[in-house]
């Protein structure tokens, strides 16, 4: 009997050491789900954390394929690129610099397991049937904006799935940029994209975008990443029907100046939302959505007809919340049923001055903690964060009060 004990004592160690180690293997771009009411912002993954220490793209066209547009006609001087009247294919890794204006054509990168620098110099390229812009199929592309220069791309407002790259079932492309593969936007010359169907900007995969001047007017989404989203620095200006910044996983920012107009949300992440620093004046229905948000600095402006920032369960296994540690946040609600800072979660205030204007400061389901900062809620400081609706542990309610003339449009698409 007591040899039984000891092998079902050993079994049982065996089983919860498993239950251990897998409980201590994570997502890496998951986000903790403890609930303490402390700062947990290491939300970023490792991958995010490489890129935003990488050095500024620098490209140079030594060597460069060059690729003239004239009207409905291309010239090419040099290898890797082929053109069949205005449609350019890009077949093969290397650095290819276009100039000129393109009347109806587009760019295709067809590529495979190679990398590809498209260099922007003075470009206008402007596609009636399909994506400006379109990779197919590389290993990476950098489209290089050139110090500088200035270029528009523009898209059709009905696209043709009639080639051997394009998917009608998939909707592949379906934005004035669209890649399916790894995609970085740098440079410090200026581009003005305009979705005339859908997107402006669109990444199947990863999309990093950094220093450039970047415009972006979009039927639906502005810019939207499928895996991880990174701006790193820049200025953008973008108007959108939909989500002005959209990541189906994460959306970092580590810098920049925004300016946002959307009739959806100004930066969305199904995952999480970081912002490290930066400049943001953001009109829209929804300020700043994820199932996490983390504001760590940055000068915010968010005038909104819905919720100001908003935490809400987009996946499973992660607390929403909204952690606030620095930074000047000024939210500006429209009246009715809209919120300042609203979590399905929990709210924490580390730091930072955050000031809320509107008949309801703050929703939570969860918890709310301030622990350092300094908060106001209608022009008045305060010491507790109450909840203007039942649900979370404190109750009370907020003085009325009214800020900012935020959109008045509804739920955009979501694509």
């Amino acid at each position: 009997m007591k040899k039984q004990y000891k092998i079902a004592a050993l079994m049982i160690s065996l089983l919860l050491l498993a239950f251990s180690l897998s409980a201590c293997t994570l997502n890496k771009n998951a986000v903790s789900t403890n609930e303490d009411n402390n700062s947990s912002n290491s939300v970023t993954s490792a991958d995010t954390e490489s890129v935003l220490n990488e050095d500024t793209v620098s490209v140079t066209n030594d060597g460069a394929t060059a690729i003239s547009l004239n009207g409905n006609s291309v010239n090419i001087n040099g290898n890797g690129a082929t053109a069949d009247g205005s449609v350019i294919t890009v077949t093969a890794g290397g650095t290819y610099e276009i100039n000129g204006t393109l009347s109806d054509g587009r760019i295709i990168v067809n590529a495979d397991g190679e990398e590809v620098t498209l260099i922007l110099n003075n470009a206008n390229i402007t596609c009636s049937y399909s994506s400006a812009i379109y990779v197919y199929d590389a290993k990476n592309t950098t489209i290089y904006v050139a110090d500088g220069s200035t270029n528009t791309l523009s898209d059709g407002s009905s696209y043709k799935y009639n080639d051997s790259y394009s998917s009608q079932a998939d909707e592949e492309p379906n934005a004035c940029i669209y890649s399916k593969d790894d995609l970085v936007i740098a440079g410090s010359g200026s581009l003005t994209v305009n979705g005339n169907l859908n997107n402006g900007i669109t990444s199947k995969d990863t999309l990093v975008i950094e220093s450039v001047n970047l415009a972006v007017n979009a039927k639906n989404t502005g810019i939207k990443g499928k895996d991880d989203l990174i701006i790193k620095s820049g200025v953008y200006t973008l108007n959108c029907d939909g989500d002005a910044i959209h990541g189906d996983n994460n959306v970092t920012i580590a810098d920049g100046t925004f300016t946002l107009t959307s009739n959806d949300d100004g930066i969305h992440a199904d995952n999480t939302v970081t912002i490290n620093n930066g400049t943001y004046k953001i009109n829209a229905h929804e300020g700043i959505e994820g199932t996490v948000v983390v504001i760590n600095n940055g000068s915010i402006e968010i005038n909104a007809s819905d919720d100001g920032i908003n935490a809400a369960q987009k996946i499973d296994g992660v607390t929403p919340t909204v952690e606030i540690n620095g930074g000047e946040i000024t939210i500006n609600m429209a009246q009715g049923d809209t919120d300042g800072i609203d979590s399905n979660g929990n709210i924490v205030i580390n730091g930072g001055t955050v000031s809320v204007n509107g008949q309801s400061p703050f929703d939570y389901d969860g918890t709310a903690t301030l622990n350092g900062g300094t908060v106001y809620t209608n022009g008045t400081q305060v010491t507790s964060i109450s909840n203007q609706f039942g649900g979370g542990m404190d109750g009370g309610q907020m003085p009325g009060g009214m800020g900012g003339q935020p959109p008045q449009g509804g739920h955009g698409p979501r694509g």
